[in-house]
């Protein structure tokens, strides 16, 4: 039958040797990939020995991401160049992979953060805080635009973070000035802003500045009742309103149902009269 038994094994045992199920080396049969060494007439299939590093060198490229079709062409024609360029291509597209495993990671963390300090947080209590200056990324001016064009600029915000790859996981937010607060022309934004990662030269910028701001939170579409809140805060503590109103979402539609479940932190600007 075969001069050398102990050279060939059956499909089973070439399988087990390999760590993997028989219908892989059928598959890799079929298209021509890796075939046995020997058919018999009565259907028995045999692999040699010499084929388990054939194997190993296959299994070798599918764990870098090469698709079989590819690796049967290089299997006929490689040599020690075409094999470091392949490799050093796939280098590349796995560190692009794992910065991009590293970015997720840090969308998710935020997230986490952000969800667990609103859960630790009084949404009726309103504070007096000292923040340092921040650097926001802007969308265009929407002051006094139809709500079309908002969905425009948030969507250019975020198109943008994506595409830059400096997302970090914050929701969009909104800065809203003093005279749209003073004549109650609550939802009329001025800017819709984007915490990033890094401030890129080529995206235009928003600087919060350091001082005092009172911080209070808004729940659903209570926008009058919150700034009520906070302005009638300011009278008592004897502050003057600054030029703007900076508001985060903390709980957005990805977190809970329905609109009225959302909450917005609100941080005006405040000075001392």
């Amino acid at each position: 039958m075969i001069e050398d038994k102990k050279r060939y094994f059956t499909t089973g045992e070439f399988a087990h040797l390999c760590r993997v199920k028989k219908q892989t080396l059928f598959h890799y049969d079929e298209i021509g990939l890796l075939s046995p060494e020997i058919k018999k007439e009565n259907g028995y299939r045999y692999y040699s020995y010499n084929q388990f590093e054939l194997f190993q060198i296959i299994s070798s490229f599918k764990e870098v991401g090469i698709p079989l079709k590819e690796i049967k062409l290089l299997l006929k024609g490689k040599t020690p160049g075409t094999m470091i360029n392949l490799l050093k291509e796939k280098s590349i597209e796995i560190e692009n992979k794992i910065k991009g495993l590293q970015q997720l990671q840090t969308i998710i963390q935020t997230k986490v953060g952000l969800v667990e300090q609103a859960m630790q947080t009084d949404f009726s209590s309103i504070s007096l805080q000292y923040l340092e200056e921040e650097e926001f990324m802007i969308g265009e001016k929407v002051l006094n635009l139809p709500e079309r064009k908002y969905i425009t600029a948030i969507s250019d915000l975020i198109h943008y973070a994506q595409s830059h790859k400096v997302d970090i996981g914050y929701s969009v937010g909104a800065i809203f000035a003093r005279e749209q607060i003073l004549k109650k022309d609550f939802y009329n934004y001025r800017h819709f802003y984007l915490k990033i990662k890094d401030g890129r030269e080529d995206m235009e910028s928003h600087i919060r500045p350091k001082g005092l701001y009172v911080v209070g939170y808004q729940k659903g579409e209570e926008a009058e009742v919150a700034y009520s809140r906070i302005i009638e805060f300011i009278k008592n503590k004897g502050l003057k309103m600054g030029e703007y109103a900076y508001e985060d979402y903390m709980i957005n539609e990805m977190m809970v149902d329905g609109f009225d479940n959302q909450i917005t932190k609100i941080h005006l600007q405040v000075q001392i009269d």
